[in-house]
């Protein structure tokens, strides 16, 4: 089959970020399936460009072509970055128009939803099957998170994007295993709705032997401190750091630190914070390169997660740090409250009530006090559950053949 997939903010293989489209596509050229994706050339988490001197180029990526498009750059969170997604729109059709092939299926992915909309109008210019794919739930995030209210003129031209694209599409997945309760209230069918969530390779696991240039420091930090609970990833609100940093405080034992590897507009405020209340035993590292990750996390004796505590996690979650952690095979706390708790279904660790530090603390020790066997038994338990839910080429094939199914429909409707 030709498959494109239309996701602005795709990237390549150990860049920093989610991989979902890449990893997929690899797995299904290696089936000899043709797949094209056209993303970004500027890239968003970084407000820079790939490449400064190439715009709008094509690269093969170990059989996967890339399609880099121009798109509006810009900086920050102003009107740009709706302009910068509107451009992603115009320049990923023109692209998609100067390709003389025809796709068997188009995929439209968000995060924003110009991307679904793009898809849209080249699956009718080329005669393609069309699917979106919703990774977030755009205007509702946006919304809950207190970006825009319900009726601003942003948040009503994603709902009018978002229900079109529904509407027309012949099959919607989804990355969050609730993500059908609010998209049927929108009038959808449930049977229209597949959840493929992200997922990881697990070859990886090769990976725990990588070399990690953190090591030294954390071995520093082990002279004072005999076990290491860490935080691997992106420093933001929805993470809700500050009950970690809390939590550190409200520990009773003294053996411990607290590590933050990873950067994020919020590290500053973190650090401000665990100066205030006098934490001698809170660290925070740089980011680290993605080859580094599980070597990385190996060096921790716990891992920890915290979230939010809002109605928007009531649709699940897909953190791609969670897969990380539960290879890494290390026990994990995760403080959240979610339709899919990923820790307590694995087995994997100890869930706590999100934003509750002294809850948080407790939880840690507990962790902090398991026998060889119990945490032999977690990192089984975690390797099981990314076989049976998230093993990237499981969830390729999964993919594959929802485009395949829905093609041949496609094509038995026209004859």
């Amino acid at each position: 089959m030709k498959i494109w997939i239309l996701n602005a903010v795709a990237l390549k293989p150990n860049e920093t970020g989610i991989t979902r489209h890449y990893d997929l596509s690899k797995h299904m050229a290696d089936k000899g399936h043709e797949i094209t994706i056209f993303a970004s050339s500027f890239l968003v988490y970084l407000f820079k460009w790939r490449d400064p001197k190439k715009k709008n180029y094509s690269e093969n990526v170990n059989g996967v072509l890339f399609e880099w498009v121009w798109t509006l750059p810009y900086n920050g969170n102003g009107p740009k970055r709706l302009l910068n997604m509107m451009s992603y729109m115009l320049t990923a059709v023109k692209r998609g128009m100067k390709k003389k092939e025809k796709p068997d299926v188009i995929v439209g992915s968000s995060v924003h939803l110009f991307a679904c909309l793009a898809a849209y109008i080249l699956s009718k210019l080329k005669g393609s099957t069309f699917i979106v794919e919703i990774r977030d739930l755009w205007p509702k995030t946006l919304i809950d998170f207190g970006a825009f209210s319900k009726n601003h003129p942003v948040a009503l031209l994603f709902g009018w994007i978002e229900k079109f694209v529904y509407k027309k599409s012949e099959k919607i997945i989804v990355t969050l295993p609730g993500a059908y309760k609010y998209i049927t209230s929108l009038g959808i069918p449930k049977d229209k709705i597949v959840y493929i969530p992200n997922g990881i390779d697990l070859d990886k696991i090769h990976e725990l032997e990588n070399a990690a240039s953190l090591e030294p420091t954390l071995d520093k930090i082990r002279e004072n401190y005999s076990n290491i609970a860490m935080y691997l990833g992106s420093h933001g609100v929805a993470n809700s750091l500050e009950t970690v940093v809390s939590a550190a405080s409200k520990l009773p034992r003294k053996d411990t630190a607290f590590v933050f590897v990873g950067e994020g507009p919020e590290k500053g405020n973190l650090k401000k914070q665990a100066q205030m209340l006098g934490l001698d035993n809170v660290y925070f590292l740089d980011g680290i390169p993605k080859r580094e990750v599980l070597s990385t996390l190996n060096l921790a004796d716990v891992l920890m997660v915290s979230m939010l505590d809002t109605n928007l996690y009531q649709y699940g979650i897909s953190l791609n740090k969670l897969n990380d952690y539960l290879l890494a095979g290390k026990p994990i706390i995760f403080s959240g409250r979610v339709f899919n708790d990923i820790v307590a279904n694995a087995e994997a660790g100890i869930t706590v009530t999100p934003e509750a530090p002294e809850e948080f603390a407790k939880g840690l020790e507990s962790l902090l006090n398991l026998t060889s066997e119990e945490k032999q038994a977690i990192k089984l338990n975690g390797y099981r559950y990314l076989d049976e839910h998230h093993n990237i080429e499981k969830l390729s094939d999964q993919f594959l053949s929802v485009c395949k199914q829905n093609h041949s429909k496609n094509k038995e409707n026209a004859q």
